[in-house]
């Protein structure tokens, strides 16, 4: 029962008998004291005197086994992370002249890059954001409000295909209650992260897989990747979570502005198409707009959002 717990076979036999006879001395369950006194630091016995031992019951064993096991990897992953900044650290300054370009090979190296680098971000991430993803959404959303947590700043600028994913837009308006300042756009060119304006990370798709990204270090290719962003930035349409609370539905009017149709609008908002159609033309018909799109850039210029 225990073999993929970190419980030996020996120490199995011996919890196995407890549980049969109950409480007993160490020679009654044939066992040496040092493989009893394993199974308490493992929780899964308890020493009742000076050699009198029981087990825990067997479904609270299992957890405690499991529990602990978990607790490893937490520490095992934080450990990675602090190690892999250092690993980074190092190669950047070891091949700063000949190496501005470094390919990361298969998901798990490429989870643990993207979580060094956000363990020692210090001051910005910027990130343009599309399909598809490595790092599922509930982890990704711990780490950057860790971050958060260290002041760290979070520019980020979703494509119009990520936030018409189900569910998607509460989880943006979550993070933008954390402090993270998002804009919506019809289309993005790629995938990118920008950390501390000193590395990016440039992933790489292959048939709607990530499993390679390339890592920029200073060179004029990252100046011109920043640069990039800014001017995304600049264009893109400011994404608020306050929703339909005020004169404008600005939720209604980022969505808009992105390019999503009214079904697209009508699914992440939870409304009826009807509704967001008679919505869209109140807000074509105040902003003097002949195109739903016109609309949502009107309401930009006039500062609604």
């Amino acid at each position: 029962m225990f073999e993929h717990l970190g419980v030996s076979a020996e120490q199995a036999r011996v919890y196995e008998r407890l549980v049969r006879t109950g409480s007993c001395t160490a020679e009654e369950a044939g066992a040496p004291p040092e493989v009893l006194e394993e199974l308490v630091r493992l929780g899964v016995v308890q020493r009742l005197a000076d050699d009198v031992w029981q087990a825990v019951p067997p479904d609270l064993a299992v957890e405690m086994l499991i529990a602990a096991r978990e607790d490893g990897h937490r520490r095992a992953r934080a450990g990675a992370a602090s190690l892999m900044e250092v690993y980074l650290r190092n190669r950047a300054e070891q091949h700063h002249d000949t190496s501005m370009v470094e390919l990361v090979n298969g998901a798990g190296q490429v989870r643990d890059v993207w979580q060094a680098l956000l363990a020692g971000a210090r001051t910005e991430v910027c990130v343009l954001d599309q399909p598809p993803y490595i790092t599922p959404v509930e982890e990704h959303t711990a780490m950057e409000v860790d971050t958060r947590r260290r002041h760290v700043q979070w520019r980020v600028i979703y494509d119009r295909s990520s936030v018409e994913l189900p569910g998607r837009l509460a989880e943006i308006a979550e993070l933008v209650a954390f402090g993270e300042r998002a804009r919506v756009t019809p289309t993005l060119p790629f995938k990118l992260a920008v950390v501390d304006a000193r590395v990016a990370v440039l992933p790489v798709a292959v048939r709607g897989v990530v499993d390679q990204v390339l890592l920029i270090r200073p060179s004029p290719l990252l100046d011109v990747l920043v640069s990039m962003f800014d001017l995304y930035w600049d264009n893109a349409i400011p994404f608020s979570p306050r929703g339909s609370g005020g004169e404008v539905d600005t939720q209604l009017v980022a969505l808009l502005a992105a390019g999503l149709t009214d079904e697209s609008i009508a699914r992440q908002l939870r409304l009826g198409p009807r509704t967001v159609q008679r919505r869209v033309r109140q807000l074509m018909d105040r902003s003097g707009a002949q195109t739903r799109f016109q609309a949502g850039v009107q309401a930009v210029r006039r500062g609604w959002l």
